[in-house]
């Protein structure tokens, strides 16, 4: 990632950049991908030679974040690492914060029950990000980036979010088609996509089996405030050899009784509702909206 923020910095004409902008906050941002992502302290030369930077104007970064807080030295004063204020820089109040403890109890019921990973999902517009991962013994151990860039038509997560749009935001979302195949099993046409889509709603629940990578399923199903908002979505996922029609019958069941209780769960859906935008229109002026939560453990049908 460091080096595609320095690469973005270098493709800039000079008419699109500024100095300031081209010069020290991209390749700023750069140092702090490096440390972020990093499993120990970094020497100088080491992070000058991951940014693709000489030394000395990799220091004079370094210096002006240490400066504000976002970079420590330690050790004999030559090895760098990311602050705690770089490291978590939200508020342990925060929504995303406080949805997060909130929800993790329900989550780790789930994942006990079903013996299975279990991820939880955040909308921002078209993105995805990873709130949290837990494991059970013996589940699968996915490695996830916090902002999800899996494909929308071959991904749980991605899938989910399409169902939270219309189907004309959706597709235009999507792009052109034929869109790319990584299985065999890849849905790579939005009418075979759009009928995907269309079944999954009836039924609350998606099923992405093989179109991603060949073994592997996921089964998601949203979650939304209590005026019905969708905010995201929880997965469950596990080898595909595994959850054959009468065990994704199962999960399916109970990962949509856990999205329907997560209004009750946590009480910070409400500001997470405000802090991510969801009244906001997407692209189309419409909300993500499914029935609210009361309604919906009053017996009515599951969307």
């Amino acid at each position: 990632m460091e080096k595609n923020v320095v690469q973005n910095a270098n493709d800039m004409s000079d008419g699109q950049r500024s100095p300031a902008l081209a010069g020290t906050l991209l390749r700023g941002l750069a140092v702090m991908d490096v440390l972020l992502s990093a499993r120990q302290p970094m020497s100088l030369g080491e992070i000058a030679g991951r940014v693709e930077l000489d030394q000395s104007t990799t220091l004079r970064l370094l210096r002006a974040l240490e400066g504000a807080r976002q970079v420590l030295r330690i050790g004999d004063g030559k090895r760098y690492l990311a602050s705690p204020k770089a490291m978590r820089p939200l508020s342990l109040r925060h929504p995303l914060e406080q949805f997060r403890r909130e929800s993790a109890h329900l989550l780790r019921q789930l994942s006990t029950q079903l013996s299975s990973t279990v991820v939880l999902v955040v909308f921002f517009g078209g993105e995805r990000l990873v709130l949290d991962v837990i494991q059970a013994p013996g589940s699968l151990s996915p490695y996830y980036e916090p902002w999800l860039s899996g494909p929308l038509h071959a991904s749980g997560p991605g899938k989910s979010l399409l169902l939270s749009l219309d189907l004309e935001t959706s597709r235009k979302l999507l792009g052109p088609e034929p869109y790319q195949a990584f299985t065999d099993q890849t849905l790579r046409t939005w009418q075979a996509l759009s009928e995907n889509l269309e079944a999954a709603k009836k039924v609350g629940v998606i099923t992405v089996r093989d179109e991603f990578y060949d073994g592997l399923t996921a089964v998601a199903a949203n979650y939304s405030d209590e005026d019905g908002n969708v905010l995201g979505c929880i997965v469950v996922t596990g080898h595909s050899a595994q959850l054959d029609a009468e065990s994704t019958e199962r999960v399916s069941q109970e990962l949509s009784n856990c999205a329907r209780l997560m209004p009750f769960q946590s009480s910070a859906l409400r500001e997470l509702s405000v802090f991510a935008g969801a009244e906001l229109s997407f692209s189309s002026g419409k909300a993500r909206k499914r029935e609210p939560a009361l309604a919906m453990c009053d017996g009515q049908e599951d969307i």
